[in-house]
């Protein structure tokens, strides 16, 4: 589209609307639509659309009690779930709860040791996937066992030979309570 054709498209607009033009910028858009097979198409198409809007306009409008049962009948019907949809999302549901409570046997955190003892020096790493603690954040220190399987599918190589077992590991957790860094206790374990 050339730039002498931008200009013209919204008097081609005006045009197809029934607005009225001067005489000399009618001339100019119907001499540049004999000339220019885009905007000819562009006039046509407005010029549709404009008698097609007034066709509507002129007829009466449905009666809106007419209609409105059968809208609202299809709308409860497309937004229904079937009853088997309603079974899967249920059985998930109980599936991720489960393996969430399996997973996460959090143990009763034991109280703070006398200052006497060292505090363990060993990094935590961070868990797969999860956005580090800011610098400012706090955070907790949970004592868990955690069954390998866990740190496994979290992606952690873990030495261990069966993945039932349980490992001691101190878990990070932030303030949102979401776990952040593990340190496992009883072997070790990379990512």
């Amino acid at each position: 589209m050339s730039v002498n054709c931008r200009q013209f498209r919204p008097t081609m607009i005006d045009r197809a609307r029934g607005l009225p033009l001067d005489a000399g910028h009618r001339r100019a858009l119907l001499a540049h639509a004999e000339t220019c097979a885009a905007c000819a198409r562009f006039l046509d198409s407005q010029m549709a659309l404009s008698a097609a809007m007034t066709s509507l306009a002129a007829e009466e409008p449905p009666d809106p009690a007419r209609y409105s049962a059968r809208v609202m009948a299809e709308f409860d019907r497309a937004h229904r779930l079937p009853a088997w949809r309603w079974a899967i999302a249920a059985c998930f549901a109980a599936a991720v709860f489960g393996g969430a409570v399996r997973t996460v046997q959090w143990a009763r955190v034991e109280p703070p040791q006398a200052a006497a003892e060292a505090v363990d020096t060993r990094p935590f790493l961070n868990i797969p996937y999860t956005v580090p603690l800011a610098p400012e954040e706090q955070a907790t220190i949970l004592r868990t066992r955690i069954p390998a399987a866990a740190l496994i599918s979290a992606g952690f190589r873990v030495p261990v030979s069966d993945p039932a077992a349980l490992i001691d590991a101190d878990v990070l957790v932030s303030q949102d309570g979401r776990a952040r860094a593990i340190r496992p206790l009883s072997i070790p374990i990379t990512n």
